[in-house]
C-alpha cells in the first residue's frame, strides 16, 4: 500500500466512526454527513483524499454490501401475513407512484431514467424514523414497511432493466441480456429449492447460522458468501452486481425467516464500515462545481416538487388500509425519501450516460434534501396527532 492510499484509507476510516456522532446530535442522517464529509476531503474542495484502486474497491465492496442488506431487510413472513388483498394494495401504490413518475418525466421532456428516480423507494430512513417514533409494530408502520419491501424490490429490478437497455439498446443484444437476468432468478430459485429441502432434512445443522452466539459466525459467512456468489454471477454475465447482491440479500431473508440476529451482525459489519466508505467515496467523487452551477438549483426544485406529488398522492390510497389521512400523508413523505438508492441511481446514471454531471448533482441534493426535511415532516406530522389525540 503506497503512502498516499493509506492517508486516504485513514481518512474514510476516521470519517465513518465519526460522522454519525456528529450526526446524530444535529438530526440528519449518518449517510447524509457522509456524502458531505467525502465532498469537504475530496479532491475537488480539501484534496485530502485522491482516488485509488483500494478505495475505490473499498467502495464498491460497501455499495455490494448495501444491496444485499437491502434485500435481507426484506420480511417475508410480514408480507404473507398481509395475504392477497394486502398484496395487491401494497403493488397498486407501487405501480401508481411508477404510473405517475413515468407520466409526468415524459410531460416535462425530461431523461426517461429519472422516471426511476422519482419512482424510487427504500426502507433505509422509513424503518430508521418509524423505529425513532415507536412506530415500526404499528398498523400504519407496518403497512408502510410492506408497500417499502415491495416497492424497493420493484425499483432495484427497474433499475437493472433501465441500465441494460441504456447500455445495450433495443435488440438482440438486449434480448441476451435480458435472458442472463432471467438465468440469475432461476440461479436463486435453484438455490432456494437447495437451501430449504437440505434445512428441512437437516434443521440442526443450520441452527447455527442464526445463533446469537457462534465462535466461527458460520451465519456471517455464509451470508457474505451467498452475497459474493451472485455478484459473481451477475458480474460474469453482463448485468450490474447491484442485482446479485440484493437477490443474495433476498433470498437469504427468504429462507431464513428467523434472522434478526443474522440480519444485525451483518448490518454491523456493512453499516459499520464498508456502507460508510461507499457514501464517503461518492461525496469524494462529487464535483462541487456542478452544483454551483445555475441550472442545478432549478433542477432540484422541479425534482423536489415532482418527486414529492408522485409518491404523496398514491399513498393516499393507504387510507383504505385503514390509515388515518395523517398517517397517509406521512407514508408520502417517508416514501419519497429513498436516501441510498438514489445515490445508487445518480451513480448509474452517469455510468451509462444518460444524464449529465448537473442532473446527477441535483439527484444527490435531492437525496439529501429529502432524507432531512421529509422525516423531520413526519415527525411534527406525528407530534400534531400525537397532540390531538392527547387531548
Amino acid at each position: 500500500m503506497h503512502a498516499q492510499e493509506a492517508i486516504s484509507l485513514l481518512i474514510f476510516a476516521l470519517g465513518a466512526f465519526a460522522i454519525p456522532l456528529f450526526s446524530g446530535r444535529i438530526g440528519v442522517p449518518a449517510a447524509v454527513g457522509e456524502l458531505l464529509f467525502g465532498v469537504l476531503v475530496g479532491p475537488h474542495l480539501l484534496g485530502w483524499i485522491e482516488p485509488n484502486a483500494f478505495t475505490s474497491f473499498l467502495a464498491e465492496f460497501g455499495f455490494a454490501f448495501l444491496m444485499f442488506l437491502a434485500g435481507l431487510e426484506l420480511d417475508f413472513s410480514r408480507i404473507e401475513r398481509q395475504g392477497v388483498g394486502g398484496l395487491l394494495a401494497g403493488l397498486v401504490v407501487v405501480v401508481g407512484m411508477s404510473a405517475l413518475s413515468l407520466g409526468v418525466t415524459l410531460a416535462l421532456g425530461l431523461p426517461l431514467f429519472l422516471f426511476v428516480a422519482f419512482s424510487a423507494l427504500s426502507l433505509g430512513v422509513l424503518m430508521v424514523t418509524l423505529n425513532e417514533a415507536g412506530l415500526t409494530r404499528s398498523r400504519a408502520g407496518q403497512t408502510m414497511i410492506f408497500v417499502g419491501s415491495i416497492g424497493e424490490f420493484v425499483t432495484i429490478v427497474l433499475l437493472t432493466g433501465f441500465g441494460m437497455y441504456y447500455e445495450f439498446g433495443l435488440g438482440w443484444q438486449l434480448g441476451a441480456q435480458m435472458l442472463k437476468l432471467g438465468l440469475i432468478f432461476v440461479a436463486a430459485y435453484v438455490a432456494l429449492v437447495v437451501l430449504r429441502t437440505i434445512i428441512w432434512w437437516w434443521p440442526e445443522r443450520f441452527v447455527r447460522l442464526v445463533a446469537a452466539h457462534d465462535p466461527s459466525e458460520i451465519g456471517v459467512r455464509a451470508g457474505m458468501a451467498m452475497m459474493l456468489v451472485f455478484v459473481a454471477l451477475a458480474t460474469l454475465m453482463g448485468v450490474e452486481s447491484i442485482l446479485g447482491s440484493f437477490v443474495a440479500g433476498t433470498l437469504f431473508a427468504f429462507v431464513f425467516r428467523e434472522k434478526r440476529v443474522l440480519e444485525a451482525k451483518m448490518a454491523s459489519i456493512g453499516f459499520g464500515f464498508f456502507v460508510p466508505i461507499f457514501f464517503i467515496w461518492v461525496g469524494s467523487e462529487f464535483d462541487l462545481s456542478a452544483v454551483l452551477h445555475r441550472s442545478v438549483l432549478p433542477l432540484l426544485g422541479t425534482f423536489l416538487v415532482v418527486s414529492l406529488v408522485c409518491k404523496l398522492l398514491p399513498s393516499l390510497g393507504l387510507m383504505t388500509r385503514g390509515l388515518s389521512w395523517r398517517e397517509a400523508v406521512g407514508a408520502g413523505l417517508l416514501f419519497g425519501a429513498p436516501l441510498t438508492l438514489l445515490v445508487v441511481i445518480a451513480r448509474i446514471g452517469i455510468d451509462v450516460h444518460v444524464i449529465d454531471e448537473a442532473t446527477a448533482g441535483a439527484l444527490v441534493l435531492l437525496a439529501i434534501v429529502t432524507g432531512v426535511a421529509f422525516p423531520w415532516l413526519f415527525r411534527m406530522l406525528l407530534g400534531c396527532r400525537q397532540q390531538a389525540s392527547a387531548s
